[in-house]
């Protein structure tokens, strides 16, 4: 489904490409860690740290780590 059209697309493109390497990097790292808490919400409190971290793993990725692993080697 397409609801961006061509000149907002373009626009964020250009935006975005004007930006160092450096304010790119960090821009998506930290979109990064707002999905990874967005997730971590959605998560039961009473999951222990590293069940919580592979289903957020899960959610961002749609696989666990060790399958993801996996099929990179």
């Amino acid at each position: 489904m397409e609801d961006t059209t061509r000149e907002n697309r373009r626009s964020v493109y250009e935006i975005v490409m004007s930006k160092t390497v450096e304010e790119r990097f960090m821009m998506y790292a930290q979109m990064y860690e707002d999905a990874k808490a967005i997730a971590r919400a959605a998560l039961p409190t009473s999951l222990p740290h590293q069940d919580q971290e592979r289903e957020i793993f899960k959610r961002i990725h749609g696989e666990y780590p060790e399958a993801f692993a996996a099929r990179l080697y």
